[in-house]
């Protein structure tokens, strides 16, 4: 690269402004205030699409139907 072109490369660089993302943070004590956390997993790919298909038949959602899920899991 020639000098010249790797000078001017360098002050577009030095003369552009930085754009820094834009992020939704979510503290804590928000969290808690709507009671909930989120959690992540691995799902089988068939199950996720039954998942899905039942929560659109129900008119619920996912979050729903696992919550509940648990709750009837943790009541035995």
């Amino acid at each position: 690269m020639k000098k010249e072109s790797f000078d001017s490369l360098l002050g577009k660089v030095k003369s552009s402004k930085i754009k820094i993302p834009i992020q939704k943070v979510v503290s804590e004590k928000e969290s808690i205030l709507n009671n909930s956390k989120q959690f992540s997993f691995y799902i089988d790919v068939d199950l996720l699409k039954r998942l899905k298909t039942k929560a659109l038949e129900e008119d619920r959602s996912i979050k729903d139907i696992i919550n509940s899920s648990i709750e009837d899991y943790l009541s035995f």
